[in-house]
């Protein structure tokens, strides 16, 4: 499978959009990694998420989901 990394040129510079199912195409707000959790999500490797559908994995993993900040 090939992913992809969408983005958008925004004053100049590379600004990622949310890869939340393909269809989301809000700018990104976090940078989210399941894998680290380990267990049946080992293989999910990372993604970007726009705020909205960062709060949503946030209640779905139980606020225990690593993520860091986009400039």
């Amino acid at each position: 499978m090939k992913t992809t990394i969408r983005y958008k040129i925004i004053n100049g510079k590379k600004r990622y959009l949310c890869d939340y199912q393909g269809n989301c195409k809000n700018l990104a707000y976090k940078e989210v990694y399941p894998s680290l959790l380990g267990n049946k999500h080992k293989n999910k490797g990372w993604s970007y998420l726009c705020k909205k559908h960062f709060k949503e994995e946030q209640k779905r993993f139980r606020g225990k989901l690593a993520y860091c900040r986009i400039d």
